[in-house]
């Protein structure tokens, strides 16, 4: 049984090795939107949505109240009434209210959920180039840490005899050269910690960035008519339109008067008395018609904007997309051609130099091509993450594909669990 458990052991951690890269990707997503949920412009957000909320259950209350109604007169005989009245809502004005509350209940959800997804956008912003900007630091920090090196191995074969001052010259231009890339390096490395303070109150992310294939469509590739009808903007446009709608019936309803009923108990003198009284506005004046004729353009406006924000939607998200492809392809390029060579190319330089099959200026040379290399390769993989970032903006599926990545790891826990459980007698 022991054998069989230390089986069981030895496998679960060779599965959890396996699943590192899942794990991480998961692990980074939890912590993003834990740390996305403690943010003061989280609730922020929350706070805006309750009172939009509030003021559609506004819209949505009875337009009416009843009223109390005192009376008294002082003449040959003392006249003593109470009374109460209510105006009826005949006209519908109360349903058409009702309609409009729950339009606009809907459109503060939907500016609730933009809201929080472009938070998460600008911290992802964030990040992507904070971490670009250390990549960048210790780029320059290792191309100075091997100028160094090499002014001291210079430094040696010019006492013995094997070079001359004029490679010590160069070694100490290309030294003096770099400091130049190492402050904006440093600047850059600032900056974005500043960034990513403001964004999400961290002065470095809890977990690393997942590796660069997670950065793509984890469920197929994506239909621009379904990104669309999930776009906020559009759906904003569309509550937009609805809320026009509602607005001009309740105009149009409120174009019509309702009557007040009222009833009155009370005494004159010693006599008991009561009454009605029934009162309806007359609308020969003030007749609705130019507040209701309005919100009928209104309704037209609208409706046009949608079909304008639909067409400067459609055209975002194919650039969008086009553009995070164009940019991926050209990541996965520079991966394919200089990321194997780029991994042990320095030793191989410094080895060549050594054994003097490469001159001084020629290693410096190639030294600098290959800092050029790899700030290339930093470069490219951050535009490749903004413009993913900005493809699941553009299209509402950033959340989505924090949810998809964290599920990754719940995935991955629960797997190892009935693994290591199949192998425990």
């Amino acid at each position: 049984m022991k054998i069989l458990r230390v089986s069981g052991l030895g496998l679960a951690l060779v599965l959890c090795a396996a699943r590192a890269g899942a794990d991480d990707a998961g692990g980074w997503a939890h912590w993003l939107q834990r740390q996305l949920a403690d943010l003061p412009a989280s609730g922020a957000i929350a706070a805006k949505v309750e009172a939009d909320r509030a003021e559609s259950r506004a819209l949505a209350e009875p337009l009416y109240n009843p009223e109390l109604n005192i009376g008294y007169e002082n003449s040959a005989e003392t006249t003593r009434t109470v009374g109460v009245s209510q105006t009826l809502d005949w006209s519908g004005k109360g349903r058409a209210g009702q309609r409009l509350g729950q339009v606009a209940a809907d459109l503060a959800e939907v500016r609730g959920d933009k809201a929080r997804a472009r938070l998460a956008a600008v911290a992802l912003d964030a990040l992507i180039r904070f971490d670009a900007a250390r990549e960048r630091l210790a780029a320059a920090r290792e191309q100075e840490q091997r100028l160094q090196r090499l002014i001291e191995l210079v430094r040696r074969r010019e006492r013995s005899g094997d070079l001359g001052r004029v490679d010590a010259s160069l070694a100490y231009l290309s030294l003096a050269r770099v400091q130049r890339e190492l402050a904006d390096a440093e600047s850059a490395a600032t900056a974005a910690t500043v960034t990513l303070r403001r964004q999400l109150a961290v002065s470095a992310p809890g977990q690393p960035l997942p590796g660069a294939d997670w950065w793509r469509p984890l469920d197929g590739e994506p239909d621009l008519a379904t990104r669309l009808a999930a776009s906020y903007d559009l759906r904003l446009a569309e509550g937009q339109l609805a809320l026009a709608d509602r607005a001009a019936e309740r105009d149009r309803k409120g174009r019509r008067t309702d009557p007040t009923l009222g009833l009155r108990v009370g005494r004159e003198g010693d006599e008991n008395l009561w009454g009605l009284d029934f009162s309806l506005p007359l609308p020969l004046f003030n007749t609705g018609a130019p507040e209701y004729q309005a919100a009928l353009a209104g309704v037209e406006r609208r409706r046009a904007l949608l079909e304008k924000t639909r067409n400067d939607l459609l055209a975002g998200l194919e650039g969008a997309l086009q553009d995070y492809r164009q940019r991926h392809e050209r990541w996965r390029q520079w991966r394919a051609l200089a990321g194997p060579p780029l991994a042990d190319s320095a030793e191989l330089l410094e080895r060549v130099w050594r054994q003097g099959e490469l001159t001084t200026q020629d290693y410096l040379r190639a030294l600098d091509q290959r800092l050029e290399t790899r700030l290339a390769g930093v470069a490219l993989r951050r535009a490749m993450q903004l413009a993913w970032v900005h493809w699941l903006d553009q299209s509402a599926g950033l959340e989505g594909w924090l949810q998809q990545l964290a599920d990754q790891r719940s995935a991955a826990a629960s797997s190892l669990s009935a693994d290591h459980q199949g192998t425990t007698p």
